[in-house]
């Protein structure tokens, strides 16, 4: 006797309708006429709970039915595959974030000119100075210099910064080259800061690298690659207004009164 006989026979036994018997299995009363009529079975939590409601053996339900019994071992196999599967799926998604979330993460932030806000300039005019070398005993004069302070801010996406972001790499004959660095964090609190350019004539007694007369240039990391693309035949290195954004005029900074 096959399982849509034996639940038609024990439904009328214990004088259920179709649509009571669907309401204690949560289903529609179309779902227990199609098992009533072999069109559609029960799953296997359905046959559990058939066997309990009607008071009969699990094996007499199943035992003549193999039809049933085939389709509710492919259903089971299949839902152990596609378990499987979507672990699987999980593990090697989790996998490739992670990986490339820690690269992104333990990277140093360069900011662009596009990533900052220029709030305020400030310019500390240092005039020539006399010194003496300590180990020699010669004296020198320090050339005039200039000193920048420039104040900014970021709205960068999980961008921290520190309270000096921002310092001079190096100069050449028209511009200074600050590069800008920032950290990823989860807790972005601090999004303003400064860029400080000191003067070093007094590093570089012989040669100095003077601030003043000279725009000034953010890194840009993607301008000096597309540079060296184009002139990958060539030995010599771009200039700082080949390879960096312009965030302040030397006119600009000439109108500057000195702190």
């Amino acid at each position: 006797m096959d399982i849509g006989t034996i639940i038609k026979e024990k439904r009328v036994e214990n004088n259920l309708t179709q649509e009571a018997l669907a309401q204690k299995f949560f289903v529609t009363r179309q779902l227990i006429s199609k098992w009533e009529n072999g069109k559609s079975y029960p799953d296997l939590k359905q046959v559990v709970q058939l066997s309990e409601l009607f008071n009969i053996s699990l094996e007499r339900l199943m035992k003549e039915d193999t039809e049933m019994v085939e389709e509710l071992n492919f259903d089971t196999k299949r839902k152990k595959f596609f378990k499987l599967f979507f672990l699987l799926i999980t593990i090697m998604v989790v996998g490739v974030v992670s990986f490339f979330g820690i690269i992104w993460w333990i990277n140093p932030v360069f900011l662009t000119a596009d990533d900052i806000q220029i709030t305020k300039i400030t310019k500390k005019v240092l005039p020539e100075k006399e010194m003496t070398i300590a180990r020699t005993g010669e004296k020198v004069t320090l050339p005039e210099d200039v000193e920048y302070t420039i104040h900014f801010k970021t709205k960068g996406w999980l961008i921290n910064l520190t309270n000096t972001a921002g310092m001079k790499m190096y100069s050449d004959e028209a511009g200074i080259l600050v590069d800008v660095k920032a950290e990823h964090h989860l807790y972005s609190h601090n999004k303003e800061s400064t860029i400080v350019i000191k003067s070093d004539r007094e590093r570089k007694l012989f040669d100095p690298d003077l601030n003043i007369g000279k725009s000034i240039y953010l890194q840009n990391m993607k301008k000096t690659s597309q540079w060296f693309e184009e002139h990958q035949k060539k030995m010599d290195f771009p200039s700082i207004s080949q390879s960096a954004d312009k965030i302040a005029d030397i006119k600009e900074l000439e109108q500057l009164s000195d702190k």
